[in-house]
């Protein structure tokens, strides 16, 4: 794992992103409601990045036996679902990011969720703790026991505790780790996250060398062997294919299609690591990619299954109100 080196400030992150955007809207203006989606979204999320070390009252996600995890490339290697999150400042962004969806275009079924959350049929902390724990499965259970929509459910809670998720993986992981952690973490050659388990939301290139870099919690990691991160495939049915037009056109694109489990995923080449909260800029930058691989009949696998010691939200036997 190659650690994401920290930018400035939230704030000047925020003001980085501000021309992608404009960049955006103006070669795809079909995305302009994106785009002016995204910017919210994103400056709610840099308030909780800002905060993520009072909002976690100084937690720290690595396990005792961490190395050991890494050795054995055991994901996830963190325990993610901490006992001391600020749940109560944490609940006003979960609602928040409700808000945000209902007034960029989701409408009705983002209310129907916030009443939920906010009426206690969805218990906040142990969704939060859930989504940390990437229990996807069980947020969508419960969510359709309630009748609202699990896909809305899980990204609300996904985009509150990313954050939070992506400050406990460098606090653990990140330059300030041990250097016999540092040195097995760069050893990693999974496809899936070392950090929270979850699959890559895309791969940088960046320095000639491929590093595949997590949506949810930030991690960069680079396996030696360029294969499909899904079945790890590397013979003649796994392709990488030049992307077509671009926003950049200094900036080279790339799908990586496998023939064998109809998996795909982006590549995008960079100067260096984009920083955790533009990592959104980025997908949406390249989502035409995404339309030509889905149009091709390639698929993205549902979330891997995550083992957790804890509870997921909330038990499923609680009486709906």
């Amino acid at each position: 794992m190659v650690p994401v080196p920290p930018h400035a400030t939230p704030t000047d992150l925020l003001t980085d992103a501000e021309p992608r955007w404009l960049l955006i809207a103006d070669g795809w203006p079909d995305l302009a409601a994106a785009v002016n989606l995204q910017r919210v979204l994103v400056t709610r999320s840099a308030e909780v990045a800002a905060d993520a070390q009072r909002l976690t009252h100084g937690a720290t996600a690595a396990p005792d036996d961490l190395l050991g995890r890494l050795l054995r490339e055991d994901a996830p290697v963190l325990d993610l679902a901490i006992d001391t999150l600020d749940v109560e400042r944490l609940t006003m962004v979960l609602l928040g990011f409700c808000d945000d969806f209902a007034a960029g275009g989701v409408g009705d079924p983002a209310r129907r969720v916030r009443a939920v959350i906010e009426g206690g049929d969805i218990e906040p902390g142990s969704l939060l703790r859930a989504s940390l724990a990437r229990q996807q499965t069980a947020i969508r259970m419960r969510a359709e026991h309630l009748a609202v929509a699990p896909d809305l459910v899980w990204l609300v809670a996904e985009l509150t505790v990313g954050p939070i998720a992506n400050h406990l993986q460098q606090t653990a992981l990140g330059p300030a780790a041990a250097a016999e952690v540092q040195g097995a973490a760069a050893g990693w050659r999974r496809g899936h996250c070392p950090a929270c388990g979850s699959w890559p939301a895309l791969a940088e290139v960046w320095k000639g060398q491929r590093h595949l870099r997590c949506s949810f919690c930030g991690a960069d990691w680079a396996p030696a062997e360029v294969a499909c991160v899904y079945c790890g495939r590397t013979d003649d049915g796994y392709l990488v294919a030049a992307g077509d037009a671009t926003t950049d056109p200094g900036r080279a694109r790339r799908v990586e299609f496998c023939r064998g489990c109809r998996g795909w995923l982006k590549q995008a080449e960079v100067s260096a690591p984009t920083p955790f909260l533009l990592l959104p800029v980025l997908d949406l930058e390249t989502s035409d990619l995404d339309v030509a691989a889905a149009g091709r009949g390639y698929t993205r696998p549902s979330m891997r299954h995550v083992p957790t010691r804890d509870l997921p939200c909330p038990p499923p036997e609680e009486p709906v109100r």
